[in-house]
Protein backbone atom coordinates (compact mmCIF):
# COMPACT_ATOMS: atom_id res chain seq x y z
CA UNK A 1 0.00 0.00 0.00
CA UNK A 2 1.40 3.34 -1.25
CA UNK A 3 0.31 5.29 1.85
CA UNK A 4 -0.25 8.97 0.96
CA UNK A 5 -1.32 10.58 4.27
CA UNK A 6 -1.02 9.23 8.07
CA UNK A 7 -3.74 10.52 10.76
CA UNK A 8 -2.77 10.24 14.46
CA UNK A 9 -5.18 9.98 16.98
CA UNK A 10 -4.21 10.64 20.36
CA UNK A 11 -6.88 9.86 23.41
CA UNK A 12 -6.18 11.84 26.61
CA UNK A 13 -8.56 9.59 29.46
CA UNK A 14 -8.80 8.97 32.63
CA UNK A 15 -6.67 6.15 33.23
CA UNK A 16 -4.43 5.90 29.83
CA UNK A 17 -2.81 8.20 27.05
CA UNK A 18 -2.65 6.18 23.89
CA UNK A 19 -0.91 7.50 20.16
CA UNK A 20 -2.64 5.59 17.16
CA UNK A 21 -1.25 6.55 13.78
CA UNK A 22 -2.81 5.36 10.83
CA UNK A 23 -1.75 5.37 7.20
CA UNK A 24 -4.06 5.83 4.55
CA UNK A 25 -3.32 5.58 0.56
CA UNK A 26 -5.13 7.43 -2.02
CA UNK A 27 -8.39 4.72 -2.69
CA UNK A 28 -8.71 5.39 1.18
CA UNK A 29 -7.02 1.67 1.70
CA UNK A 30 -5.67 2.86 5.78
CA UNK A 31 -3.61 -0.15 8.09
CA UNK A 32 -2.53 1.24 11.63
CA UNK A 33 0.77 1.72 11.61
CA UNK A 34 1.71 2.53 15.52
CA UNK A 35 -0.34 1.94 18.48
CA UNK A 36 1.27 3.24 21.96
CA UNK A 37 -0.16 3.42 25.38
CA UNK A 38 1.06 5.13 28.65
CA UNK A 39 -0.89 4.35 31.63
CA UNK A 40 -1.55 8.15 33.16
CA UNK A 41 -4.38 7.66 35.60
CA UNK A 42 -5.46 11.19 35.37
CA UNK A 43 -8.24 11.43 37.46
CA UNK A 44 -6.12 10.33 40.27
CA UNK A 45 -4.41 14.03 40.20
CA UNK A 46 -8.06 15.58 40.38
CA UNK A 47 -7.31 17.58 43.76
CA UNK A 48 -10.27 18.65 46.04
CA UNK A 49 -10.46 21.97 43.79
CA UNK A 50 -11.46 19.88 41.04
CA UNK A 51 -8.20 21.23 39.16
CA UNK A 52 -5.50 18.69 37.53
CA UNK A 53 -2.69 19.09 40.15
CA UNK A 54 0.63 19.73 39.26
CA UNK A 55 1.90 15.55 39.64
CA UNK A 56 -0.68 15.07 36.96
CA UNK A 57 0.26 18.10 34.45
CA UNK A 58 3.73 16.71 34.46
CA UNK A 59 2.67 13.16 33.39
CA UNK A 60 0.36 14.52 30.77
CA UNK A 61 2.99 17.02 29.33
CA UNK A 62 5.87 14.00 29.24
CA UNK A 63 3.15 11.71 27.85
CA UNK A 64 2.70 14.64 25.35
CA UNK A 65 6.36 15.12 24.59
CA UNK A 66 7.36 11.57 24.01
CA UNK A 67 4.44 11.11 21.77
CA UNK A 68 5.08 14.11 19.33
CA UNK A 69 8.87 12.70 19.28
CA UNK A 70 7.64 9.83 17.80
CA UNK A 71 5.03 11.87 15.97
CA UNK A 72 8.00 14.20 14.34
CA UNK A 73 10.24 11.10 12.76
CA UNK A 74 6.99 10.14 11.07
CA UNK A 75 6.67 11.66 6.99
CA UNK A 76 3.36 12.05 5.47
CA UNK A 77 1.91 13.10 8.96
CA UNK A 78 -1.34 15.07 7.33
CA UNK A 79 -3.72 15.21 10.73
CA UNK A 80 -2.87 15.00 14.40
CA UNK A 81 -6.11 15.06 16.17
CA UNK A 82 -5.42 14.87 19.97
CA UNK A 83 -8.98 14.45 22.21
CA UNK A 84 -9.45 14.30 25.66
CA UNK A 85 -11.90 13.02 28.06
CA UNK A 86 -13.77 12.92 31.68
CA UNK A 87 -10.58 13.76 32.95
CA UNK A 88 -10.02 16.80 31.73
CA UNK A 89 -13.59 17.67 31.47
CA UNK A 90 -13.35 17.59 35.05
CA UNK A 91 -10.56 19.84 35.72
CA UNK A 92 -11.36 23.47 36.38
CA UNK A 93 -8.16 24.35 34.92
CA UNK A 94 -8.30 22.72 31.51
CA UNK A 95 -7.85 25.64 29.85
CA UNK A 96 -4.42 26.76 31.75
CA UNK A 97 -3.63 22.71 30.52
CA UNK A 98 -4.28 23.01 27.41
CA UNK A 99 -2.24 26.19 26.91
CA UNK A 100 0.65 24.78 28.64
CA UNK A 101 0.57 21.57 26.01
CA UNK A 102 0.06 23.48 22.97
CA UNK A 103 2.87 26.03 24.08
CA UNK A 104 5.31 22.89 25.01
CA UNK A 105 4.35 20.72 22.34
CA UNK A 106 2.34 22.31 19.65
CA UNK A 107 -0.59 19.83 20.44
CA UNK A 108 -3.70 21.56 20.26
CA UNK A 109 -6.41 19.48 22.30
CA UNK A 110 -10.02 19.10 21.52
CA UNK A 111 -12.24 18.83 24.63
CA UNK A 112 -15.08 16.04 23.42
CA UNK A 113 -18.22 16.27 25.73
CA UNK A 114 -20.16 13.58 27.54
CA UNK A 115 -22.24 12.72 24.34
CA UNK A 116 -20.35 13.37 21.70
CA UNK A 117 -17.48 10.42 23.50
CA UNK A 118 -20.88 8.47 23.53
CA UNK A 119 -21.86 9.20 19.83
CA UNK A 120 -17.78 8.20 18.74
CA UNK A 121 -18.18 4.92 20.11
CA UNK A 122 -21.44 4.03 19.04
CA UNK A 123 -20.52 5.39 15.45
CA UNK A 124 -17.47 3.30 16.07
CA UNK A 125 -19.49 0.03 15.87
CA UNK A 126 -21.73 0.58 13.70
CA UNK A 127 -18.94 1.00 11.08
CA UNK A 128 -17.10 -2.15 12.17
CA UNK A 129 -19.58 -4.79 13.69
CA UNK A 130 -22.33 -6.33 12.24
CA UNK A 131 -24.69 -5.11 15.16
CA UNK A 132 -27.29 -3.27 13.87
CA UNK A 133 -29.34 -3.12 17.32
CA UNK A 134 -27.96 -2.42 20.18
CA UNK A 135 -26.85 -0.69 23.45
CA UNK A 136 -23.19 0.58 24.01
CA UNK A 137 -21.46 0.74 26.86
CA UNK A 138 -17.52 2.64 27.08
CA UNK A 139 -16.51 2.52 30.97
CA UNK A 140 -13.46 4.50 31.15
CA UNK A 141 -11.54 5.86 34.12
CA UNK A 142 -13.86 8.47 34.94
CA UNK A 143 -16.94 8.38 33.29
CA UNK A 144 -19.37 5.79 31.59
CA UNK A 145 -21.22 6.36 28.32
CA UNK A 146 -23.85 4.38 26.90
CA UNK A 147 -25.92 4.80 23.65
CA UNK A 148 -28.98 2.34 22.56
CA UNK A 149 -29.26 2.56 18.54
CA UNK A 150 -31.55 0.67 15.86
CA UNK A 151 -31.49 -0.29 12.33
CA UNK A 152 -27.70 1.44 12.86
CA UNK A 153 -29.26 5.22 14.18
CA UNK A 154 -28.48 6.81 17.16
CA UNK A 155 -32.05 6.74 19.45
CA UNK A 156 -30.50 7.67 22.72
CA UNK A 157 -27.33 8.43 24.63
CA UNK A 158 -25.89 9.62 27.85
CA UNK A 159 -22.83 10.30 29.84
CA UNK A 160 -22.44 9.33 33.65
CA UNK A 161 -20.03 11.00 35.48
CA UNK A 162 -18.40 7.69 37.07
CA UNK A 163 -15.56 5.46 35.92
CA UNK A 164 -13.85 2.55 36.97
CA UNK A 165 -11.07 4.57 38.51
CA UNK A 166 -13.67 6.85 40.69
CA UNK A 167 -15.78 3.81 41.28
CA UNK A 168 -12.56 2.02 42.71
CA UNK A 169 -11.70 4.92 44.68
CA UNK A 170 -15.77 5.34 45.80
CA UNK A 171 -16.75 2.16 46.71
CA UNK A 172 -13.31 -0.20 46.66
CA UNK A 173 -10.34 1.44 48.03
CA UNK A 174 -11.56 1.41 51.75
CA UNK A 175 -11.77 -2.09 51.79
CA UNK A 176 -15.71 -2.23 53.12
CA UNK A 177 -16.50 -5.56 52.32
CA UNK A 178 -20.40 -4.84 51.23
CA UNK A 179 -18.39 -2.69 48.12
CA UNK A 180 -19.80 -4.89 45.78
CA UNK A 181 -23.28 -4.91 47.22
CA UNK A 182 -22.98 -0.87 47.29
CA UNK A 183 -22.15 -0.46 44.03
CA UNK A 184 -24.28 -2.44 42.45
CA UNK A 185 -27.30 -1.34 43.93
CA UNK A 186 -26.11 2.43 43.02
CA UNK A 187 -25.66 1.42 39.63
CA UNK A 188 -29.28 -0.05 40.09
CA UNK A 189 -30.62 3.00 40.85
CA UNK A 190 -28.80 4.85 38.36
CA UNK A 191 -29.47 3.05 35.29
CA UNK A 192 -33.09 2.66 36.35
CA UNK A 193 -33.49 6.32 35.59
CA UNK A 194 -33.14 5.59 32.12
CA UNK A 195 -36.33 3.08 30.35
CA UNK A 196 -34.27 2.60 27.46
CA UNK A 197 -31.91 0.88 29.29
CA UNK A 198 -33.94 -1.85 30.99
CA UNK A 199 -35.91 -5.00 29.26
CA UNK A 200 -34.55 -4.00 26.19
CA UNK A 201 -33.60 -7.45 25.40
CA UNK A 202 -30.39 -5.96 23.23
CA UNK A 203 -26.73 -7.46 22.56
CA UNK A 204 -24.70 -5.04 24.93
CA UNK A 205 -21.67 -4.11 23.56
CA UNK A 206 -18.68 -3.16 25.42
CA UNK A 207 -15.59 -0.60 24.51
CA UNK A 208 -12.56 0.34 26.20
CA UNK A 209 -9.96 -1.23 28.08
CA UNK A 210 -11.81 -3.10 30.56
CA UNK A 211 -14.09 -4.41 28.34
CA UNK A 212 -11.11 -5.84 26.02
CA UNK A 213 -9.82 -7.25 29.32
CA UNK A 214 -13.05 -9.18 30.26
CA UNK A 215 -13.00 -10.97 26.96
CA UNK A 216 -9.95 -11.82 27.13
CA UNK A 217 -9.89 -13.64 30.31
CA UNK A 218 -12.78 -15.11 29.33
CA UNK A 219 -11.12 -16.34 26.06
CA UNK A 220 -8.61 -18.24 27.66
CA UNK A 221 -10.77 -19.79 30.92
CA UNK A 222 -12.48 -21.21 27.59
CA UNK A 223 -9.87 -22.39 25.31
CA UNK A 224 -11.38 -19.83 23.04
CA UNK A 225 -9.84 -21.44 19.47
CA UNK A 226 -10.84 -18.62 17.15
CA UNK A 227 -8.00 -15.56 17.44
CA UNK A 228 -9.47 -11.95 17.25
CA UNK A 229 -11.09 -9.92 20.82
CA UNK A 230 -13.25 -7.46 17.96
CA UNK A 231 -16.99 -9.08 17.57
CA UNK A 232 -16.09 -11.53 20.42
CA UNK A 233 -19.10 -12.71 22.31
CA UNK A 234 -19.88 -13.80 25.54
CA UNK A 235 -23.18 -15.44 26.96
CA UNK A 236 -24.38 -13.18 30.13
CA UNK A 237 -24.29 -16.19 32.82
CA UNK A 238 -20.42 -16.35 31.95
CA UNK A 239 -20.09 -12.61 32.41
CA UNK A 240 -22.27 -13.55 35.59
CA UNK A 241 -20.03 -15.57 36.71
CA UNK A 242 -16.88 -13.87 36.14
CA UNK A 243 -17.58 -10.85 37.80
CA UNK A 244 -18.10 -13.03 40.98
CA UNK A 245 -14.92 -14.34 40.53
CA UNK A 246 -13.32 -11.19 40.29
CA UNK A 247 -14.76 -10.28 43.03
CA UNK A 248 -13.84 -12.77 45.25
CA UNK A 249 -10.21 -12.57 44.81
CA UNK A 250 -7.53 -10.25 46.02
CA UNK A 251 -6.09 -7.15 44.33
CA UNK A 252 -2.69 -9.27 44.43
CA UNK A 253 -4.51 -11.93 43.10
CA UNK A 254 -5.99 -10.40 40.58
CA UNK A 255 -2.64 -9.17 39.16
CA UNK A 256 -1.52 -12.16 38.25
CA UNK A 257 -4.77 -13.67 36.29
CA UNK A 258 -4.19 -14.61 32.77
CA UNK A 259 -5.43 -12.08 30.41
CA UNK A 260 -5.73 -9.03 32.66
CA UNK A 261 -3.19 -6.24 32.39
CA UNK A 262 -1.75 -5.83 35.80
CA UNK A 263 -2.42 -2.22 35.56
CA UNK A 264 -5.93 -2.90 35.70
CA UNK A 265 -5.97 -5.54 38.56
CA UNK A 266 -7.48 -2.78 40.99
CA UNK A 267 -10.34 -1.34 38.34
CA UNK A 268 -11.37 -4.24 36.54
CA UNK A 269 -13.59 -5.08 38.86
CA UNK A 270 -15.98 -2.13 39.23
CA UNK A 271 -16.00 -2.39 35.51
CA UNK A 272 -17.37 -5.52 35.48
CA UNK A 273 -19.41 -4.63 37.99
CA UNK A 274 -20.90 -1.84 35.88
CA UNK A 275 -20.87 -4.12 32.42
CA UNK A 276 -23.09 -7.32 34.37
CA UNK A 277 -25.00 -5.12 36.09
CA UNK A 278 -26.22 -2.98 33.12
CA UNK A 279 -26.85 -6.87 30.93
CA UNK A 280 -28.24 -7.54 33.30
CA UNK A 281 -31.32 -5.05 34.05
CA UNK A 282 -31.65 -4.99 30.19
CA UNK A 283 -31.81 -8.63 29.79
CA UNK A 284 -30.13 -9.06 26.90
CA UNK A 285 -28.65 -12.96 26.33
CA UNK A 286 -25.12 -11.92 25.65
CA UNK A 287 -21.87 -9.00 25.62
CA UNK A 288 -19.99 -8.65 22.92
CA UNK A 289 -16.64 -6.52 22.73
CA UNK A 290 -16.07 -3.72 20.03
CA UNK A 291 -12.12 -3.64 20.07
CA UNK A 292 -12.92 -0.47 18.00
CA UNK A 293 -13.79 2.82 19.87
CA UNK A 294 -13.68 6.46 20.47
CA UNK A 295 -10.24 6.63 18.61
CA UNK A 296 -12.00 4.71 15.41
CA UNK A 297 -15.06 6.71 15.97
CA UNK A 298 -13.24 9.73 15.34
CA UNK A 299 -10.79 8.24 12.73
CA UNK A 300 -13.76 7.06 11.05
CA UNK A 301 -15.60 10.58 11.26
CA UNK A 302 -12.83 11.82 8.55
CA UNK A 303 -12.30 8.88 6.81
CA UNK A 304 -15.84 8.89 5.57
CA UNK A 305 -16.43 12.95 5.38
CA UNK A 306 -13.62 13.00 3.07
CA UNK A 307 -15.11 9.78 1.20
CA UNK A 308 -18.49 12.01 1.34
CA UNK A 309 -20.43 9.24 2.88
CA UNK A 310 -22.51 9.11 6.53
CA UNK A 311 -21.29 5.53 7.41
CA UNK A 312 -20.40 2.00 5.98
CA UNK A 313 -23.27 0.75 4.10
CA UNK A 314 -22.53 -2.81 4.56
CA UNK A 315 -19.35 -3.44 6.81
CA UNK A 316 -18.15 -7.01 5.62
CA UNK A 317 -18.41 -5.68 1.94
CA UNK A 318 -15.58 -3.27 3.39
CA UNK A 319 -13.74 -5.85 5.18
CA UNK A 320 -13.77 -7.86 1.92
CA UNK A 321 -12.35 -4.66 -0.04
CA UNK A 322 -9.53 -4.49 1.91
CA UNK A 323 -8.86 -8.17 2.03
CA UNK A 324 -8.92 -7.99 -1.96
CA UNK A 325 -6.60 -5.43 -2.03
CA UNK A 326 -4.08 -6.85 1.09
CA UNK A 327 -3.83 -10.09 -0.66
CA UNK A 328 -4.61 -9.63 -4.11
CA UNK A 329 -7.35 -11.60 -4.48
CA UNK A 330 -9.00 -11.12 -8.29
CA UNK A 331 -11.78 -9.69 -7.99
CA UNK A 332 -13.24 -10.46 -11.27
CA UNK A 333 -11.82 -14.45 -10.83
CA UNK A 334 -14.25 -14.67 -7.39
CA UNK A 335 -17.13 -13.35 -8.99
CA UNK A 336 -17.00 -15.98 -11.92
CA UNK A 337 -16.75 -18.30 -9.62
CA UNK A 338 -19.31 -17.57 -7.53
CA UNK A 339 -21.74 -17.26 -10.57
CA UNK A 340 -21.35 -20.96 -11.10
CA UNK A 341 -21.52 -22.06 -7.70
CA UNK A 342 -24.64 -20.18 -7.41
CA UNK A 343 -26.14 -21.78 -10.98
CA UNK A 344 -25.00 -25.09 -8.91
CA UNK A 345 -26.46 -24.29 -5.88
CA UNK A 346 -29.64 -22.98 -7.15
CA UNK A 347 -30.13 -26.18 -8.67
CA UNK A 348 -29.46 -29.04 -6.52
CA UNK A 349 -31.92 -26.63 -3.64
CA UNK A 350 -34.19 -28.85 -3.58
CA UNK A 351 -32.39 -31.89 -3.02
CA UNK A 352 -30.59 -29.67 0.09
CA UNK A 353 -31.60 -30.91 3.63
CA UNK A 354 -32.95 -27.82 5.02
CA UNK A 355 -32.67 -27.18 8.12
CA UNK A 356 -31.03 -23.20 7.72
CA UNK A 357 -32.79 -20.62 6.03
CA UNK A 358 -31.93 -20.23 2.33
CA UNK A 359 -31.60 -16.16 2.58
CA UNK A 360 -28.58 -17.11 5.23
CA UNK A 361 -27.37 -20.24 3.08
CA UNK A 362 -26.78 -18.22 -0.02
CA UNK A 363 -24.99 -15.32 2.38
CA UNK A 364 -22.61 -17.78 3.48
CA UNK A 365 -21.77 -19.47 0.27
CA UNK A 366 -21.56 -16.10 -1.38
CA UNK A 367 -19.29 -14.63 0.90
CA UNK A 368 -17.21 -18.03 1.10
CA UNK A 369 -16.68 -17.23 -2.78
CA UNK A 370 -15.61 -14.18 -1.96
CA UNK A 371 -12.25 -15.21 0.32
CA UNK A 372 -11.79 -18.78 -1.10
CA UNK A 373 -8.73 -17.85 -2.77
CA UNK A 374 -7.06 -16.04 0.09
CA UNK A 375 -4.45 -18.40 0.85
CA UNK A 376 -2.94 -18.54 -2.57
CA UNK A 377 -1.38 -15.08 -1.49
CA UNK A 378 1.06 -17.42 0.90
CA UNK A 379 1.44 -20.69 -0.98
CA UNK A 380 -0.46 -22.13 -4.28
CA UNK A 381 -0.18 -25.74 -3.60
CA UNK A 382 -1.26 -25.58 0.45
CA UNK A 383 -3.36 -23.01 -0.42
CA UNK A 384 -6.53 -24.72 1.82
CA UNK A 385 -4.55 -24.63 4.50
CA UNK A 386 -3.50 -21.07 4.18
CA UNK A 387 -6.97 -19.95 3.97
CA UNK A 388 -8.60 -21.60 6.80
CA UNK A 389 -5.71 -20.81 8.89
CA UNK A 390 -5.90 -16.83 7.57
CA UNK A 391 -9.55 -16.69 8.19
CA UNK A 392 -9.74 -17.92 11.70
CA UNK A 393 -6.54 -15.71 12.88
CA UNK A 394 -7.24 -12.55 11.58
CA UNK A 395 -9.74 -10.07 12.33
CA UNK A 396 -13.09 -9.36 10.03
CA UNK A 397 -15.09 -6.45 10.13
CA UNK A 398 -18.49 -7.18 10.25
CA UNK A 399 -18.74 -10.63 11.16
CA UNK A 400 -18.93 -12.78 14.21
CA UNK A 401 -16.45 -14.98 15.18
CA UNK A 402 -19.51 -17.73 14.55
CA UNK A 403 -19.95 -16.94 10.74
CA UNK A 404 -16.02 -16.46 10.51
CA UNK A 405 -15.46 -20.14 11.12
CA UNK A 406 -18.40 -20.85 8.54
CA UNK A 407 -16.64 -19.09 5.94
CA UNK A 408 -13.29 -20.45 6.62
CA UNK A 409 -14.73 -24.00 6.48
CA UNK A 410 -16.36 -23.48 3.03
CA UNK A 411 -13.66 -21.63 1.60
CA UNK A 412 -11.06 -23.88 2.46
CA UNK A 413 -12.87 -27.22 1.51
CA UNK A 414 -10.97 -29.56 0.09
CA UNK A 415 -12.59 -33.10 1.27
CA UNK A 416 -15.23 -33.83 4.10
CA UNK A 417 -11.66 -35.62 6.01
CA UNK A 418 -9.90 -32.32 5.74
CA UNK A 419 -13.27 -30.25 7.23
CA UNK A 420 -13.58 -32.35 9.75
CA UNK A 421 -10.10 -32.08 10.74
CA UNK A 422 -10.32 -28.30 10.44
CA UNK A 423 -13.12 -28.41 12.31
CA UNK A 424 -11.56 -30.89 15.45
CA UNK A 425 -10.79 -27.60 17.72
CA UNK A 426 -13.54 -25.76 16.88
CA UNK A 427 -16.04 -28.33 18.17
CA UNK A 428 -17.90 -25.81 20.80
CA UNK A 429 -18.58 -23.14 18.33
CA UNK A 430 -20.39 -25.94 15.05
CA UNK A 431 -22.87 -28.27 15.29
CA UNK A 432 -22.94 -31.43 12.96
CA UNK A 433 -25.88 -30.08 11.16
CA UNK A 434 -23.82 -27.04 10.07
CA UNK A 435 -21.47 -28.98 9.39
CA UNK A 436 -23.21 -31.44 7.01
CA UNK A 437 -24.01 -28.07 5.54
CA UNK A 438 -20.64 -26.96 5.26
CA UNK A 439 -19.54 -29.30 3.94
CA UNK A 440 -22.35 -29.04 0.56
CA UNK A 441 -21.83 -25.56 0.17
CA UNK A 442 -17.94 -26.51 0.27
CA UNK A 443 -18.23 -29.00 -2.57
CA UNK A 444 -20.11 -26.94 -4.48
CA UNK A 445 -18.14 -23.85 -4.34
CA UNK A 446 -14.43 -26.50 -5.06
CA UNK A 447 -16.67 -27.81 -7.73
CA UNK A 448 -17.31 -24.06 -9.33
CA UNK A 449 -13.49 -23.55 -8.78
CA UNK A 450 -12.95 -26.57 -11.43
CA UNK A 451 -15.51 -25.14 -13.89
CA UNK A 452 -12.65 -22.64 -14.52
CA UNK A 453 -9.84 -24.38 -14.10
CA UNK A 454 -8.05 -22.22 -16.58
CA UNK A 455 -9.24 -19.16 -15.12
CA UNK A 456 -10.14 -18.12 -18.67
CA UNK A 457 -14.12 -18.54 -18.36
CA UNK A 458 -14.02 -21.24 -21.10
CA UNK A 459 -17.28 -22.64 -19.41
CA UNK A 460 -20.63 -19.88 -19.99
CA UNK A 461 -23.06 -21.67 -17.50
CA UNK A 462 -24.22 -24.67 -15.46
CA UNK A 463 -27.74 -26.03 -15.42
CA UNK A 464 -28.16 -28.56 -13.03
CA UNK A 465 -31.20 -31.11 -13.69
CA UNK A 466 -32.90 -33.52 -11.19
CA UNK A 467 -34.51 -36.89 -12.08
CA UNK A 468 -36.14 -39.95 -9.94
CA UNK A 469 -33.51 -43.04 -9.82
CA UNK A 470 -31.20 -41.06 -12.40
CA UNK A 471 -28.16 -39.33 -11.03
CA UNK A 472 -27.57 -35.68 -10.27
CA UNK A 473 -27.29 -34.23 -14.08
CA UNK A 474 -24.96 -31.05 -14.26
CA UNK A 475 -24.45 -29.82 -17.52
CA UNK A 476 -21.48 -27.34 -18.45
CA UNK A 477 -22.12 -25.25 -20.96
CA UNK A 478 -18.70 -23.36 -22.97
CA UNK A 479 -17.33 -21.55 -25.56
CA UNK A 480 -13.92 -22.28 -25.55
CA UNK A 481 -11.29 -26.45 -25.04
CA UNK A 482 -12.88 -27.22 -21.71
CA UNK A 483 -10.23 -30.23 -21.14
CA UNK A 484 -8.63 -29.45 -17.98
CA UNK A 485 -12.15 -28.12 -16.44
CA UNK A 486 -13.48 -31.45 -17.39
CA UNK A 487 -10.75 -33.26 -15.81
CA UNK A 488 -11.02 -31.02 -12.92
CA UNK A 489 -14.64 -31.67 -12.19
CA UNK A 490 -14.78 -35.77 -13.33
CA UNK A 491 -12.14 -35.88 -10.64
CA UNK A 492 -13.67 -33.44 -7.52
CA UNK A 493 -17.43 -34.29 -7.99
CA UNK A 494 -17.51 -37.26 -5.85
CA UNK A 495 -17.29 -34.12 -2.79
CA UNK A 496 -20.82 -33.23 -4.12
CA UNK A 497 -21.85 -36.86 -4.58
CA UNK A 498 -20.88 -37.52 -0.89
CA UNK A 499 -22.61 -34.43 0.28
CA UNK A 500 -25.89 -35.24 -1.10
CA UNK A 501 -25.60 -39.03 -0.90
CA UNK A 502 -25.88 -39.12 -4.34
CA UNK A 503 -24.67 -39.95 -7.92
CA UNK A 504 -23.54 -36.72 -10.15
CA UNK A 505 -23.00 -36.86 -13.71
CA UNK A 506 -21.00 -34.20 -15.28
CA UNK A 507 -21.71 -33.32 -19.18
CA UNK A 508 -19.61 -30.58 -21.05
CA UNK A 509 -21.65 -29.24 -23.91
CA UNK A 510 -20.96 -26.34 -26.40
CA UNK A 511 -22.94 -23.82 -27.04
CA UNK A 512 -24.00 -25.37 -31.01
CA UNK A 513 -25.02 -28.35 -29.19
CA UNK A 514 -21.85 -30.78 -29.79
CA UNK A 515 -20.85 -32.97 -26.65
CA UNK A 516 -17.39 -32.62 -25.32
CA UNK A 517 -15.05 -35.63 -26.11
CA UNK A 518 -11.63 -35.84 -24.23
Amino acid sequence: MEILQKHAMIDIGSNSIRLVVIGIDKNFFFEELHNFKAVARLSDYIDANDNLDQEGISILLTVLKRFQSILGREKNVTVVDAVATAAMRKAKNRDRVFALVKKQTGLAIRLLPGLKEAYYGYYAIINSTFIENGISIDIGGGSTEVTMFLNRKLIHAHSFSFGAVTLYNTFYASGDINAGKMLELFLIKTFSQFDWLINQELPVIGIGGSARNLARIDQIQEHYPMVGLHQYTMPRERLSELTNTLASMTVEARESMDGLSKDRADIILPAAVVINTLVGLNHGHAFMLSGEGIREGVFYEWLLGARGVNQIPYVLNESIRHLRKNFNLDANHTSYVKALAFQIFDGISPVIERKFSEKRTAWILSHSADLAYIGEYVNNESSSAHTFYLLTNININGISHHDRLAIALIASFKSRANLLDFAAPFQKMVTKEELRLYETLGAVLRLAHDFDRTRQHVVDEVKVKISRKKPLQLSAYYHDDPFFEDQAAQKHKKHLERALQMPVAITFKERAGHLFKR
